[in-house]
Protein backbone atom coordinates (compact mmCIF):
# COMPACT_ATOMS: atom_id res chain seq x y z
CA UNK A 1 0.00 0.00 0.00
CA UNK A 2 1.53 3.71 -0.79
CA UNK A 3 1.71 5.57 2.04
CA UNK A 4 -0.05 8.96 2.63
CA UNK A 5 0.48 12.22 3.54
CA UNK A 6 -2.35 14.15 5.59
CA UNK A 7 -1.47 17.60 4.89
CA UNK A 8 -3.16 20.20 7.42
CA UNK A 9 -3.69 24.04 6.01
CA UNK A 10 -5.33 27.19 5.95
CA UNK A 11 -5.21 29.71 2.95
CA UNK A 12 -4.62 32.73 5.08
CA UNK A 13 -1.01 31.05 5.65
CA UNK A 14 1.31 32.41 3.77
CA UNK A 15 3.18 29.42 5.30
CA UNK A 16 0.44 26.85 3.74
CA UNK A 17 0.93 28.69 -0.02
CA UNK A 18 4.40 28.18 -0.13
CA UNK A 19 4.37 24.27 1.38
CA UNK A 20 1.53 23.48 -1.63
CA UNK A 21 3.79 25.03 -4.04
CA UNK A 22 5.95 22.01 -3.13
CA UNK A 23 4.10 19.22 -2.10
CA UNK A 24 3.72 18.16 -5.90
CA UNK A 25 7.10 17.59 -6.71
CA UNK A 26 7.34 15.23 -3.39
CA UNK A 27 4.20 13.40 -4.35
CA UNK A 28 5.62 12.82 -7.81
CA UNK A 29 8.83 11.70 -6.74
CA UNK A 30 7.38 9.18 -3.96
CA UNK A 31 4.43 8.14 -5.29
CA UNK A 32 2.70 8.79 -1.60
CA UNK A 33 -1.03 9.93 -2.10
CA UNK A 34 -2.01 13.54 -0.35
CA UNK A 35 -4.76 13.82 1.39
CA UNK A 36 -5.58 17.94 1.77
CA UNK A 37 -7.11 18.59 4.66
CA UNK A 38 -8.04 22.49 5.26
CA UNK A 39 -8.89 23.04 9.12
CA UNK A 40 -10.79 25.75 11.44
CA UNK A 41 -7.57 27.58 12.55
CA UNK A 42 -9.10 29.34 15.66
CA UNK A 43 -10.29 25.94 17.03
CA UNK A 44 -6.99 24.20 16.27
CA UNK A 45 -5.54 27.11 18.09
CA UNK A 46 -7.84 27.38 20.70
CA UNK A 47 -7.50 23.59 21.72
CA UNK A 48 -3.59 23.45 21.10
CA UNK A 49 -2.61 26.76 23.29
CA UNK A 50 -1.45 28.36 19.59
CA UNK A 51 -2.50 31.91 19.23
CA UNK A 52 -3.54 33.62 16.19
CA UNK A 53 -1.13 36.24 14.63
CA UNK A 54 -2.97 39.10 16.03
CA UNK A 55 -3.17 37.81 19.64
CA UNK A 56 1.01 37.59 19.21
CA UNK A 57 3.86 39.64 20.82
CA UNK A 58 4.78 42.41 18.27
CA UNK A 59 7.98 40.93 18.07
CA UNK A 60 6.84 37.13 17.05
CA UNK A 61 4.19 39.64 13.87
CA UNK A 62 7.79 41.48 13.09
CA UNK A 63 10.25 38.62 13.03
CA UNK A 64 7.39 36.31 10.89
CA UNK A 65 7.51 39.37 7.92
CA UNK A 66 11.16 38.96 7.98
CA UNK A 67 11.10 35.13 7.80
CA UNK A 68 7.96 35.87 4.92
CA UNK A 69 10.88 37.85 2.98
CA UNK A 70 13.78 35.70 3.16
CA UNK A 71 11.90 32.36 2.03
CA UNK A 72 10.16 34.25 -0.61
CA UNK A 73 13.49 35.35 -2.38
CA UNK A 74 15.02 31.78 -1.41
CA UNK A 75 12.13 30.09 -3.10
CA UNK A 76 12.04 32.36 -5.83
CA UNK A 77 7.61 33.03 -5.53
CA UNK A 78 7.35 36.59 -5.00
CA UNK A 79 4.64 37.07 -2.00
CA UNK A 80 3.21 40.44 -0.98
CA UNK A 81 3.49 40.01 2.81
CA UNK A 82 0.77 41.92 3.96
CA UNK A 83 -1.82 41.40 1.61
CA UNK A 84 -4.69 43.72 1.22
CA UNK A 85 -7.23 41.00 1.64
CA UNK A 86 -5.74 39.65 4.60
CA UNK A 87 -7.13 38.03 6.98
CA UNK A 88 -9.74 36.84 4.45
CA UNK A 89 -13.07 35.02 4.56
CA UNK A 90 -11.75 31.75 2.93
CA UNK A 91 -15.05 30.08 3.28
CA UNK A 92 -15.87 30.32 -0.23
CA UNK A 93 -12.29 29.46 -1.38
CA UNK A 94 -12.16 26.45 0.95
CA UNK A 95 -15.79 25.58 -0.21
CA UNK A 96 -14.15 25.15 -3.88
CA UNK A 97 -11.60 23.25 -2.90
CA UNK A 98 -13.83 20.65 -0.62
CA UNK A 99 -15.66 20.77 -3.67
CA UNK A 100 -12.93 19.52 -6.40
CA UNK A 101 -12.39 16.66 -3.88
CA UNK A 102 -15.46 15.44 -3.69
CA UNK A 103 -15.78 15.34 -6.66
CA UNK A 104 -12.81 13.61 -7.46
CA UNK A 105 -10.18 15.73 -8.81
CA UNK A 106 -6.77 16.43 -7.52
CA UNK A 107 -7.50 19.81 -5.81
CA UNK A 108 -3.81 20.56 -4.90
CA UNK A 109 -2.99 22.87 -8.30
CA UNK A 110 -6.66 24.89 -7.23
CA UNK A 111 -5.41 25.15 -3.28
CA UNK A 112 -1.61 26.45 -4.66
CA UNK A 113 -3.39 28.44 -7.47
CA UNK A 114 -5.81 30.07 -4.91
CA UNK A 115 -2.60 30.69 -2.68
CA UNK A 116 -1.19 32.60 -5.49
CA UNK A 117 -4.61 34.35 -5.79
CA UNK A 118 -3.45 36.05 -2.06
CA UNK A 119 -0.17 36.20 -1.28
CA UNK A 120 1.18 36.69 -5.02
CA UNK A 121 -1.91 38.38 -6.75
CA UNK A 122 -3.18 40.13 -3.99
CA UNK A 123 -6.55 39.57 -4.76
CA UNK A 124 -9.58 38.59 -2.55
CA UNK A 125 -10.75 34.63 -2.08
CA UNK A 126 -14.01 35.77 -0.44
CA UNK A 127 -15.04 37.04 -4.84
CA UNK A 128 -16.93 34.82 -7.15
CA UNK A 129 -14.73 35.86 -9.78
CA UNK A 130 -11.08 35.15 -8.06
CA UNK A 131 -12.27 31.47 -7.16
CA UNK A 132 -13.70 31.07 -10.55
CA UNK A 133 -10.70 32.01 -12.12
CA UNK A 134 -8.28 29.77 -10.03
CA UNK A 135 -11.17 26.59 -11.10
CA UNK A 136 -10.64 27.82 -14.71
CA UNK A 137 -6.78 28.36 -14.27
CA UNK A 138 -6.55 24.57 -12.74
CA UNK A 139 -8.78 23.18 -15.44
CA UNK A 140 -11.62 22.51 -13.20
CA UNK A 141 -15.06 22.99 -13.69
CA UNK A 142 -16.15 26.48 -12.95
CA UNK A 143 -19.73 24.97 -12.22
CA UNK A 144 -17.57 23.77 -8.44
CA UNK A 145 -18.35 27.21 -7.73
CA UNK A 146 -21.88 26.68 -7.41
CA UNK A 147 -21.01 24.31 -4.96
CA UNK A 148 -18.53 26.21 -2.86
CA UNK A 149 -20.88 26.99 -0.50
CA UNK A 150 -22.40 23.39 -0.15
CA UNK A 151 -23.38 23.61 3.86
CA UNK A 152 -22.00 20.17 4.68
CA UNK A 153 -17.79 21.90 4.46
CA UNK A 154 -18.36 22.91 7.77
CA UNK A 155 -18.84 19.21 8.90
CA UNK A 156 -15.41 18.55 6.67
CA UNK A 157 -13.94 21.03 8.44
CA UNK A 158 -14.89 20.57 12.34
CA UNK A 159 -13.60 16.66 11.31
CA UNK A 160 -10.57 17.57 9.35
CA UNK A 161 -10.09 19.56 12.66
CA UNK A 162 -10.42 17.21 14.66
CA UNK A 163 -8.14 14.60 12.90
CA UNK A 164 -5.54 17.37 13.60
CA UNK A 165 -6.14 17.86 17.07
CA UNK A 166 -5.78 13.65 17.22
CA UNK A 167 -2.89 13.80 15.18
CA UNK A 168 -0.87 16.21 17.77
CA UNK A 169 -0.86 19.02 14.83
CA UNK A 170 -0.64 22.53 16.21
CA UNK A 171 -0.06 25.12 13.99
CA UNK A 172 -0.29 25.23 9.68
CA UNK A 173 1.34 23.88 7.54
CA UNK A 174 1.34 20.59 9.04
CA UNK A 175 2.02 17.03 7.11
CA UNK A 176 1.54 13.87 8.97
CA UNK A 177 3.06 10.72 7.99
CA UNK A 178 2.06 7.62 10.20
CA UNK A 179 2.51 9.45 13.41
CA UNK A 180 5.27 11.65 13.12
CA UNK A 181 4.11 15.61 12.80
CA UNK A 182 6.16 18.12 10.36
CA UNK A 183 5.08 21.52 10.95
CA UNK A 184 6.18 24.59 8.60
CA UNK A 185 7.00 24.34 5.30
CA UNK A 186 10.79 24.19 5.96
CA UNK A 187 10.15 20.65 7.20
CA UNK A 188 9.29 19.22 3.92
CA UNK A 189 12.79 17.55 3.23
CA UNK A 190 12.09 15.76 6.36
CA UNK A 191 8.38 14.83 5.32
CA UNK A 192 9.81 12.87 2.02
CA UNK A 193 12.70 11.10 4.49
CA UNK A 194 10.09 9.85 6.01
CA UNK A 195 7.83 8.13 2.63
CA UNK A 196 11.42 6.64 2.42
CA UNK A 197 12.80 5.98 -1.27
CA UNK A 198 11.52 7.21 -4.16
CA UNK A 199 9.05 5.23 -6.47
CA UNK A 200 10.84 3.45 -9.55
Amino acid sequence: MPQHIDYYFVLNSPWSYLAARQLGGIVERTGAELRLKPVQLPTLFAATGSQLLRDRPPARQAYRLQELARWSQWLGVPMHLQPTHFPVDESLAIGAVLAAIDAGFNALPLTVALGKALWTDNRNLADDTVVRDALVATLLPPELLDKARAPGHADTLAANTEDAIRANVFGVPSCVVGTEVFWGQDRLDFVARALGTEKD
